[in-house]
């Protein structure tokens, strides 16, 4: 038996849980052996499922908390229905845990086998699949996580919510194997923050870090949210934000990090042990692995807050508006100068790197001449793959108007018609910066008759997936086989695509002078207009290594 699931109990209590109902079998023994024998959740034995459900809803009634309902896999689970359906419509939270089998065993006339996902979904907030095989870290992780995340959902909406987890053998202790309940689990929470006491566990961390950043993901800040944050960062508090975020225009902000948290050595005095965090998703994935390795605390503000957790550090969530949280962090307390002196020395110095290296034409060469001459007035839209990471990397100037990008799902199938959306909404200029596979793939979004003359857009057209040059992974492929199923290569220019939008059609390749045809790109015109920039895979690789190397190796400190 996985010591984790023997931990699932302990998770639960301290989760609020204090009863359950549990109906005996032989795939739920792992849930049913951690509940037995924790000392302080009152579990009670219904052999019957549809009289168990029913009982544990009276219990959450009368109790008003949430009870957990747990029975083996097959038909067993089915007839939890119609209490799940008395729960639905009486808002009364059932937390449902389900033995099944692992998904390969599914459909095969294995005994006590049916298609348990979702078979609620009409009358749950949530369904949730556990992990099968807990061999990693990750997984252990996200075992532990789910658990919370089911529970904040069915106490935030006072609706049941079923998980379900597809147990492998060993269900039972091994002979001699001795069980006890982890001493160092740690459960994120939620607080509402309409006052200051609501805030007192956030505000007593800040003020006793010595060292402490604010990270702001996906979204677009308030004019007193960029107060409050300008107030800390005033205090000396580092502010990292990805290119979506839209916090460029905060005096001294982190905007290179993607490039410099690659340099090992510099991260070692980066560490944060205290990290506030509000917006959605993050792109960089060096700022990612950064903080999961580190020991920081983490704090989320949410106005609608959800357990995500993306940097595996979260210890709870602040209910509220950013500003609204920023506004008690008052006191900046025992902040390290040399802490932020680090932090602010690493932008600086990247920053200069950047000016200082002289690319050839490529990919990263055109984003930056780009990035430097777009007009203060213009809305952006950055396409998924390069054009937003190059754009992370790069940094934008603090005059440059909204940025938007598909991060939710970070696909390249609807940059064009999320970008057309745009547009058609505003007046304002709408710049799209796009690659050319996502331009092709989205390029029935233009089939339409709509007058599109403020629309702008750049075509980074590498002849193919560039990407996949980029990261490693696919250099295991052979030549042939990397440029047919990855990089998906092609001969195709966009003249003729431009021309069937009714755009007005610029190229650029070597031989162009890009900071000439951006002049008059983004001039007002009766019609739309097109840029395609054209380069090679294997300069834009070479361009990417170079500078990869110019950061990594770099004496920072």
């Amino acid at each position: 038996m996985n010591q984790i699931h023997f931990d699932t109990s302990e998770i639960c209590y301290q989760l609020g849980i204090r009863d359950a109902v549990f109906s005996p079998g032989s795939r739920n023994a792992p849930l049913s052996i951690s509940f037995s024998r924790h000392p302080k959740i009152h579990t009670r034995v219904v052999v019957d499922e549809r009289s168990a459900g029913f009982i544990a809803l009276g219990i959450a009634q009368q109790t008003k908390k949430p009870v957990v309902i747990c029975c083996t896999s097959g038909t067993a689970l089915l007839n939890y229905g119609p209490a799940i359906a008395e729960a639905y419509y009486s808002r009364t939270p059932l937390i449902i845990l389900s033995g099944d089998r692992p998904s390969e065993w599914i459909d095969q006339w294995d005994g006590q086998t049916i298609r348990q996902q979702n078979v609620f979904r009409s009358f749950v907030k949530e369904f949730i699949q556990m992990p099968t095989s807990l061999n990693f870290e990750d997984a252990q992780w996200a075992y532990h996580k789910k658990i919370v995340h089911g529970f904040h959902l069915a106490n935030q909406s006072n609706i049941p919510v079923h998980i379900n987890f597809p147990f492998r053998e060993p269900f039972y202790p091994e002979k001699n194997q001795k069980l006890a309940f982890s001493q160092d689990i740690k459960i994120a929470k939620s607080y509402p923050a309409q006052n200051q006491p609501d805030c007192e566990a956030l505000i007593n961390d800040w003020v006793n870090a010595k060292k402490k950043i604010i990270v702001i993901g996906q979204g677009h800040l308030s004019d007193d949210c960029i107060n409050e944050l300008t107030r800390l960062a005033d205090q000396n508090i580092p502010i990292i934000a990805d290119i979506i975020s839209n916090g460029h225009n905060l005096i001294g902000v982190i905007q290179h990090h993607d490039l410099f948290l690659d340099n090992k050595i510099l991260q070692g005095y980066l560490k944060p042990d205290l990290l506030v965090t509000f917006g959605k998703s993050i792109i960089s994935k060096n700022l990612k692995l950064f903080i999961r390795k580190s020991l920081a605390t983490q704090w989320h503000i949410d106005s609608q807050p959800e357990l995500q957790d993306p940097f595996q550090r979260l210890s709870g969530i602040i209910e509220g508006n950013p500003e609204q949280v920023l506004y008690h962090l008052i006191d900046p307390g025992q902040q390290s100068q040399v802490f932020a002196n680090l932090w602010k020395e690493a932008q600086d110095q990247t920053a200069q790197l950047l000016n200082r290296y002289k690319a050839p034409h490529s990919e990263f060469s055109a984003m930056r001449k780009i990035l430097k001459k777009i007009p203060k007035d213009i809305q952006i839209h950055l396409g998924n793959s390069m054009p937003v990471r190059y754009a992370n990397f790069l940094g934008i100037a603090p005059s440059a108007s909204r940025i938007w990008a598909n991060r939710g799902t970070s696909g390249i199938d609807g940059s064009n018609g999320t970008a057309i959306g745009h547009a058609l909404s505003s007046n304002q200029l709408s710049l799209l910066v796009t690659g050319d596979l996502s331009f092709l793939y989205d390029r029935n979004a233009f089939f339409h008759n709509e007058n599109l003359s403020n629309m702008r857009i750049i075509v980074l057209n590498n002849f193919g997936g560039g990407i996949f040059d980029l990261i490693s992974g696919p250099e295991t492929f052979d030549l042939l086989e990397k440029n047919k199923f990855l990089i998906s290569s092609h001969k195709k220019n966009l003249r003729h695509s431009a021309l069937d939008m009714g755009f007005e059609y610029h190229k650029c390749d070597e031989s162009s002078e890009l900071n000439a045809l951006l002049k008059h790109f983004f001039e007002t015109s009766g019609v739309g207009k097109l840029l395609e920039i054209q380069t090679q895979h294997t300069i834009n690789k070479q361009v990417f290594k170079t500078l990869k190397k110019i950061i990594y190796e770099h004496k920072f400190i």
